[in-house]
């Protein structure tokens, strides 16, 4: 009874947490994972009390559909396809085996495929979560861990199965070998819901995060994750007395491009712009949306030379970009100005209006061109504190 109050209940706890994130299925498919353990868990506490195709076949069929859902699940939560036939396999396997009357008479032939299914399912599970590990979830090692553990127990069970049977009758009960199995699936059971809630309350407050320093509309880094991320950046490069270049973009005349066209085909036009960009910056650099119509680039470790040669090249690529709207194409430009810093102490607030007033210089000289804020007194400052 207490394993199997310990299964409900840990269902139930993931069910609580799936009522208030339902975005997130794999607490659901957890939540039901468990409800399954704990009915095959107490038809196996029956036997004897029910017809053993119910406590032998049934009961064991219910828990290998609660592991193959339970797999399921973590799929769901790494964004992977689920198979339901995948899910339902050890099931099916269990029931076929159980069709030879061989195989249903030996004990230990029971424990030995039973066992095999679960260890399966649990690896199963600890691999995809390893699979994962890009994504920085606390909880995901642990519940490895715990997975990796519950296999090896499950294991352990196929000799105490041949020298122990499960008892058939209450009075033919072997404590240590029962104790053992409860206490287990007690403390997996709430060990693993506590898990499955913690690592899913993780990855829901990592969207949250996301959202917050992301631009909905791009994907890219919004103002205040840009301001902050270049701030960070320049910092470290002027620790390493590295020159380093700010672009400044501005897609030209945006406004008559929502007028005329509908916002739905500014939207597109950001985003294109956004994807050709990140084309061709490197992975260090910090690319995001300030505004509008308007996007930075912070490139640490780069000269103004080499700033000017990829602002021109994102340039000339969206110049040549095409938007198709109601059967036509039309073209958007863009703007940009480039700064380098003059020191290894300079802040972001100068650099930025350095950039910017280099991209003024770009509208007012007729657009669709780079300029660069005058680099006279840069050059040599740099070239001084290399020396």
């Amino acid at each position: 009874m207490i394993a199997i109050l310990a299964s409900a209940l840990a269902g139930g706890l993931l069910l609580v947490t799936w009522i208030q994130s339902p975005n997130l299925q794999a607490l659901g498919l957890w939540a039901a994972a468990f409800a399954f353990g704990a009915i095959g868990i107490a038809l196996i506490a029956a036997r004897g009390d029910i017809p053993d195709i119910w406590s032998i076949v049934i009961a064991n069929a219910i828990l290998a559909i609660g592991y193959g859902i339970m797999w399921t699940g973590v799929r769901s939560f790494e964004g992977r396809p689920k198979s339901v036939p995948l899910m339902l396999a050890g099931a099916l396997v269990w029931l076929g085996a159980c069709q030879f009357e061989a195989f249903y008479a030996a004990p230990l032939a029971r424990a030995s495929l039973m066992s095999a299914i679960i260890v399966t399912y649990t690896v199963l599970c600890a691999v995809e979560f390893w699979r994962g590990r890009d994504e920085e979830l606390m909880f995901r090692w642990p519940i490895i861990a715990l997975l990796l553990c519950h296999a090896v127990v499950v294991l352990t069970r196929i000799p105490l199965a041949g020298s122990l049977p499960l008892p058939v009758h209450s009075s033919e009960i072997h404590v240590n070998w029962l104790t053992f199995i409860i206490l287990e699936c007690i403390f997996g059971s709430f060990c693993a819901a506590y898990m499955f809630g913690g690592v899913a309350r993780e990855r829901i407050a990592l969207w949250y995060k996301r959202a917050s320093l992301t631009d909905s509309l791009t994907g890219i880094a919004n103002r205040r994750n840009f301001l902050n991320r270049c701030q960070t950046s320049l910092r470290r490069a002027g620790f390493e007395h590295s020159p380093s270049t700010l672009l400044l973009f501005d897609l030209d005349r945006f406004k008559s491009i929502n007028d005329s066209y509908g916002h739905q085909v500014g939207d597109q036009a950001l985003i294109e712009f956004c994807r050709l960009a990140t084309s061709v910056f490197r992975p260090n650099d910090v690319f995001g949306r300030i505004g509008g119509e308007e996007f930075g680039c912070f490139i640490p470790h780069a000269s103004l030379s080499e700033g000017r040669d990829i602002a021109e090249r994102i340039r000339t690529k969206f110049e040549a970009t095409t938007l198709p709207v109601a059967g036509k194409e039309i073209r958007a430009t863009v703007s940009i100005g480039v700064a380098v810093t003059s020191s290894p102490d300079q802040d972001f607030a100068s650099l930025m209006m350095a950039a910017d007033r280099a991209l003024y210089r770009a509208k007012a000289n007729g657009r669709n061109r780079v300029e660069c804020a005058p680099a006279g007194t840069t050059v040599d400052r740099w070239s001084s504190s290399a020396a």
